[in-house]
């Protein structure tokens, strides 16, 4: 969960920087944290798909690339994405927005700016 975590956190951010350079004027920060984490899971997806097999007991001494591929064989490498996806971007974009909100009472309080991530 660790390694699975430090790949999405790494992902959404580079695809948080990317969407600065893509999108001319942004994406505002709802879209910003629905779009970036979802193209992180989408990144990340297929390891945790095999983290979850392999943490179910039922592939026992099973390698990470042969349980891959018999994910990929099966079909069962995407089940469940598009409730992921659908939850990710209601929350990612919830949060971001909260973020953002947040940020600017606190710049506004105490006359503090650091560069945003959106």
């Amino acid at each position: 969960t660790l390694l699975r975590n430090s790949f999405l956190f790494a992902s959404f951010s580079v695809y948080a920087d990317w969407s600065k350079l893509l999108v001319p004027g942004g994406l505002g920060p709802f879209w910003t944290g629905a779009v970036c984490a979802n193209l992180a899971w989408l990144t990340i997806w297929p390891l945790d798909v095999v983290k979850s097999q392999m943490q179910s007991g039922n592939y026992r001494g099973s390698q990470f690339g042969r349980l891959l591929a018999d994910v990929v064989r099966s079909g069962n490498l995407f089940r469940g994405v598009v409730p992921g996806l659908l939850r990710s971007t209601i929350a990612n974009g919830c949060a971001m927005t909260a973020y953002a909100k947040t940020k600017s009472a606190l710049e506004a309080q105490f006359g503090a700016s650091r560069e945003s991530i959106y």
